[in-house]
């Protein structure tokens, strides 16, 4: 019984020896990790998660040419905990995107009665109350400092067609921050 607990050691001693030598005659492999801890960016606060944003009631007779538009309605995308590791966010707003001018976002029936209103859409527009792309990432880079931010946009009814027709004019729209 000594003889082979013997044997095996030796065995065990000489395969070992044989892993060694040929991992320092191929190098010794290398892995160099890297990486930076930031201070925390920003988290968009749960009211501005799921909104509703109550445009108004217009007539149809209110549009009366392609390109009319109804009063603005204000809304705001809040950002809370803002860290230091990011000065500035730009966003995206995305959506469907109306067939007549993909520019603005088309309606959907949100409600499931049917009953769509025709020739208007939903345009997206910044603190200027300039028009913000859909669908794409937008070109203003909006000042982040440590804290809670509050980024005010708006939206408004736009003709799209020379005549409008009545009906349901709610639409869905999403948004991406990216931060700088």
């Amino acid at each position: 019984m000594k003889n082979t607990l013997c044997v095996n050691r030796i065995l065990s001693a000489a395969v070992l020896l044989l892993l060694t030598k040929g991992a320092a005659a191929a190098g010794t492999p290398n892995l160099e990790i890297t990486g930076t801890i930031l201070s925390r960016t920003c988290e968009v606060a749960t009211t501005s998660l799921d909104q509703t944003v109550d445009i108004g009631h217009f007539t149809a007779g209110s549009f009366t040419s392609i390109g009319a538009t109804s009063a603005a309605k204000k809304f705001d995308i809040e950002l809370t905990g803002c860290g230091s590791a990011a000065s500035g966010a730009k966003l995206t707003f995305s959506g469907s995107s109306d067939t007549d001018n993909p520019a603005l976002l088309a309606l959907s029936d949100t409600s499931g009665g049917g009953g769509i209103a025709d020739g208007v859409a939903v345009e997206v527009l910044d603190n200027n109350q300039q028009p913000v792309g859909l669908n794409t990432l937008s070109t203003t880079i909006f000042a982040l400092a440590p804290g809670d931010i509050s980024l005010p946009f708006y939206l408004r009814y736009k003709s799209t067609k020379s005549t409008v027709k009545p009906g349901n004019a709610s639409a869905v729209m999403y948004f991406d921050v990216q931060y700088q």
